[in-house]
């Protein structure tokens, strides 16, 4: 039996989280240097969220966070944790920092950078907090996404 991404536990969602969005971008861009954590041997809890929270990749222009969302799904919408929002606004005052949004239905991308989101998120988006450790995040439809496609 298997369940949609959403109903599987942690550790389900865990094993493959990002995976379908970053293997799109390492497509659109196989030269990206590997710049965040990526599923380490060890526990990335205790860690500094600075580390933990690092953008995916290095390109030549700046760093990018990639995540994905399906325009399949339901309500189909981007979900930013507070915190991982916060970081990546930091690493955006030491560079440009960009956010890489995989649509894996639609086989399609938009980027643009974080300061972007950021605006977006907190004029159009909504609050929510995730069930299992009730820490809060943005939700944006996929429908408000910039119109920017990369």
């Amino acid at each position: 039996m298997t369940f949609d991404y959403k109903d599987q536990n942690w550790v389900g969602r865990y094993q493959t989280m990002g995976s379908t969005a970053e293997k799109a971008f390492l497509e659109q861009y196989p030269h990206a240097h590997r710049l965040g954590i990526d599923r380490p041997d060890f526990p990335v809890a205790r860690l500094p969220v600075f580390y933990r929270q690092a953008p995916d990749f290095l390109l030549a222009d700046g760093a990018y966070e990639v995540m994905g969302v399906s325009s399949r799904a339901k309500e189909p919408t981007l979900k930013v944790k507070f915190e991982k929002l916060d970081n990546l606004r930091l690493w955006d005052t030491f560079g440009d920092c960009y956010l890489w949004v995989w649509d894996s239905y639609r086989k399609r991308s938009t980027c643009e950078r974080v300061s972007v989101w950021s605006l977006l998120l907190e004029r159009e988006g909504t609050v929510d907090r995730f069930p299992d450790n009730q820490k809060p995040y943005w939700s944006l439809p996929i429908e408000l996404f910039p119109e920017n496609s990369g």
